[in-house]
């Protein structure tokens, strides 16, 4: 999808925040299992998915017909837990759905408890590949790292014509899938890895790792992982005076990779699927809605948390027309949903369980995020 396609889609997103009918829906009480990190150097994934879930589901609560509510566990970033939490929302059939996640190795730990169970996913920050077609009961409305990856690729190959790039990736899932379909996409389109290294999540010191960086005398950096880790490496390389064009992911599209790098990240590109500096007019809505809510401006983990909920609202209207809403009428229904609106483009899922979409490309600029002057 164009950019275009973007806007076009984000002006249907009054039907989203339009009435649900109320001729077909029942009265309806649906409890959502939500998990993911809500604690620890991680919490921003989830605690903003969770803000922007809460938005959607207050609005289709003032609605009438179906009323939702939230059971919330935080699930720490540990497998295990992840794996206890499934077997719990499992076991309680008030839990009619489960959302959230913030990585994508605990989702791969915890699917087969809910496939065995029949209990439908719709996770919004996890993107492994390994996770495509998991599952009949497991979806996404966030696009795969090697989608992302990809056209991160191609991007910087093509539209930036950067011809020497060096790949970091966190030796996990993410970084691994990430990093990649990256290097995969970038020399199809004509540049060249001159590197690739690998880091453990949580790492500080990468001067050793970015002495061997500097040596291969990139044009590019491209970080495949999160902004704690990414900020760091920032700071660090500036400090060592390598000037490459630092490039990165959707994880490190946040607003804390400004704080933690401060100047160091100037200039640094990043992929998302939402952002409030190129949202379009007909998201002021949501964006005017959530600043009132939580006193900032939303990131592309609420925004994807937010359409979630309204694509849940449209999957239990549309279950709910042919007798009361179940686990399995609910994952049925959201196999039928077609481009529902939404502040991220229109959701539709293939029958993989991944979402069709598009990227923007954004830099920081003057500490926050902005469209990059260069877009595909």
């Amino acid at each position: 999808m164009t950019m275009k396609g973007i806007a076009a889609a984000a002006f249907g997103l009054g039907l989203a925040l339009a009435p649900l009918a109320t001729s077909t829906a029942r009265a309806e009480e649906i409890t959502i299992g939500f998990t993911a990190a809500l604690s620890g150097d991680f919490a921003a994934f989830g605690l903003n998915m969770r803000k922007g879930l809460d938005l959607a589901l207050a609005e289709l609560n003032k609605k009438g017909g179906a009323t939702y509510t939230i059971d919330a566990v935080d699930d720490r970033g540990e497998a295990r837990e992840g794996v206890l939490i499934a077997q719990r929302f499992c076991s309680d059939q008030k839990v009619d759905v489960v959302m959230g996640y913030s990585f994508s190795s605990i989702a791969l730990a915890a699917v087969p408890v809910f496939n065995d169970c029949k209990l439908p996913v719709l996770a919004s920050a996890v993107t492994s590949p390994a996770l495509s077609g998991v599952s009949p009961y497991f979806r996404r409305n966030v696009l795969t790292d090697a989608v992302q990856g990809a056209m991160m690729g191609t991007y910087a190959a093509k539209t930036l014509g950067e011809s020497k790039i060096y790949v970091l990736n966190q030796q996990d899932d993410y970084g691994i899938g990430v990093a990649k379909a990256f290097t995969e996409a970038a020399e199809k389109a004509g540049a060249k890895i001159v590197g690739s290294e690998s880091y453990l999540l949580g790492s500080k010191d990468f001067r050793t790792l970015l002495t061997k960086v500097r040596a291969a005398q990139p044009d590019a950096i491209f970080i495949g992982g999160f902004y704690t880790e990414a900020a760091k490496i920032a700071e660090q390389a500036r400090g060592l005076g390598i000037k490459a064009q630092l490039l990165s992911t959707d994880g490190a599209l946040n607003v804390e990779l400004m704080k933690l790098g401060r100047g160091a990240v100037e200039g640094m590109i990043v992929y998302g699927m939402f952002d409030p500096s190129v949202a379009t007019p007909a998201t002021a809505s949501f964006l005017s809605a959530y600043k009132a809510a939580f006193s900032e401006a939303p990131s592309a983990w609420a925004a994807l948390g937010y359409d979630a909920g309204m694509t849940l609202g449209a999957a239990v209207e549309l279950a709910a027309k042919d007798g009361p809403v179940t686990r399995e009428s609910l994952n049925t229904a959201f196999g039928k949903l077609k481009d529902v609106p939404g502040v991220t483009g229109p959701t539709t899922f293939l029958p993989s369980g991944d979402r069709n979409g598009a990227l923007y490309f954004l830099a920081v600029k003057d500490g926050t995020f902005t469209l990059a002057p260069k877009q595909p």
